[in-house]
């Protein structure tokens, strides 16, 4: 498990590097974030980012919110990163950086009122460990945007989204899918149980996630958003 993980970690870093080296690169980065600006313009208090990288959804966050970075990779802290995340946030919050695993998160209970994982649960080596951590790190009420990749659709997912697709044409306007495959393709891929994975993720069934959720989080919106699996969760008992 830990050479897979390290593997992956890896390519992802990889990736990243290479990123760092195009002239497009903040326009890449803003593609991904800015459909999320919303949810995260309208954060407050403490906001712990798990996986965060640079630090870079900062860009979209009020400049009072007390915004913490937990990252294992000790990529993000080069000279060159640092750089570019400082400019890339603007004017939103500085970032105080942990190094450190979404799976053992070295705060005390009930430290934060949001916590984010955004495109996080795919790289790391136990996704229900983070999901635990955050939740106790978190307090009552706290609330938690989790945003996955290469999730197979359920088919109720694939229609939802055909209809949208449909209607838009009717409308003579371009529709933006939710999942980010041909339907055609879409369904050839659920019934011969042959979803797409990128090679540096770790693969998550919506089904286990919701069993890594229960008794912990109750589940405010499940959507598809820029073609992830995206839940917006309040923790339970609250």
């Amino acid at each position: 498990m830990e050479s897979g993980y390290s593997v992956r970690l890896g390519l992802m870093e990889d990736w990243y590097r290479a990123l760092l080296n195009q002239e497009d690169r903040e326009r890449s980065l803003v593609l991904d974030y800015a459909p999320h600006r919303k949810f995260l313009e309208g954060l407050r208090g403490s906001v712990v980012d798990i996986g965060g990288g640079a630090g870079l959804a900062g860009r979209y966050l009020q400049s009072d919110v007390a915004y913490v970075v937990v990252e294992p990779s000790q990529m993000w802290s080069a000279p060159e990163w640092q750089r570019f995340a400082a400019k890339f946030r603007g004017s939103g919050p500085d970032a105080k950086f942990v190094s450190a695993a979404g799976e053992d998160l070295p705060f005390a209970e009930k430290e934060f009122d949001v916590a984010l994982a955004l495109w996080t649960l795919n790289h790391v080596r136990d996704p229900s460990a983070c999901i635990r951590e955050m939740a106790r790190v978190l307090k009552p009420g706290g609330r938690v945007r989790v945003v996955l990749e290469d999730v197979e659709p359920r088919w109720a997912d694939l229609l939802g989204d055909g209809v949208r697709r449909v209607v838009a044409r009717l409308r003579g306007r371009r529709g933006v899918a939710g999942i980010h495959m041909g339907l055609i393709a879409a369904v050839r891929a659920k019934l011969t149980g042959r979803w797409p994975l990128q090679e540096d993720h770790l693969q998550i069934r919506d089904r286990d996630l919701r069993k890594w959720l229960s008794g912990l989080f109750d589940v405010q919106r499940r959507s598809w958003i820029a073609g992830c699996l995206t839940y917006d969760l309040v923790k339970s008992g609250s």
